[in-house]
């Protein structure tokens, strides 16, 4: 909505795999429910493609993913991705090893594995993958997004605040499932883990964050 507003004289698609959308929208926006990883059938429609956070439980075939991306768009055309590897850690080694939180991770990480998903994002990976797909000039910048408001920058104190309000409040949505279904827990065990993670997540001691990374590529001019 807010490219849309930005940008008056495009015409903006939205998609997601649900009916989640707001009803009241810019005239020059669009919302679909779509599957990304089923046929586009939109060839040479787009300046832009852009994802955030579908790495590992939306999209499965990243190769697949940049081919529909490529036959997509307009000659010219730029391609985005903002994906977490979601594999916490600290650099000065204030996540403990054997803390409640490092456990809930390699279980949280086996149970997804075990399903044929995954976590971890390895952007040199996807860089060939774009690549293979026709795309040119791909760049990848990576970021280190802090969980709670340790760091000393502003702006990287006030993303820590928002990522742990968010993972404080959302850490059983995103366990239930993996620990119930995948790897055969009680509720009961679950929320005695999630305790402990949360209780490590106040000591302001812990330097934890996610790596980010942002990809981007241009289409070529003559595809």
């Amino acid at each position: 909505m807010d490219v849309a507003d930005d940008y008056p004289g495009a015409h903006v698609l939205g998609t997601d795999l649900s009916p989640i959308q707001p009803g009241l929208v810019p005239p020059n926006l669009e919302f679909q429910v779509a599957d990304a990883e089923e046929d586009w059938d939109m060839p040479g429609r787009f300046d832009l493609v852009h994802t955030r956070y579908m790495n590992g439980f939306s999209i499965r075939s990243w190769p697949r993913f940049y081919k529909q991306a490529f036959i997509s768009m307009k000659p010219g055309g730029w391609v985005e991705n903002q994906e977490f590897d979601l594999h916490w850690t600290s650099d000065d080694g204030s996540m403990p090893a054997d803390g409640a939180f490092e456990k809930w991770q390699q279980l949280w990480e086996q149970g997804v594995e075990s399903v044929g998903m995954t976590a971890r994002c390895y952007p040199e990976v996807m860089k060939r993958q774009m690549e293979e797909a026709g795309f040119i000039n791909v760049n990848i910048v990576p970021f280190k997004m802090p969980l709670g408001p340790w760091p000393k920058n502003q702006r990287l104190r006030q993303a820590g605040v928002y990522l742990y309000s968010s993972m404080y409040e959302g850490l059983s949505g995103l366990s239930l499932r993996v620990f119930t279904q995948m790897l055969g827990w009680s509720v009961e065990e679950l929320e005695v883990l999630l305790a402990l993670v949360r209780a490590e997540w106040k000591q302001r001691a812990m330097h934890i964050y996610v790596p980010m990374y942002v990809r981007t590529a241009f289409s070529t001019a003559d595809h």
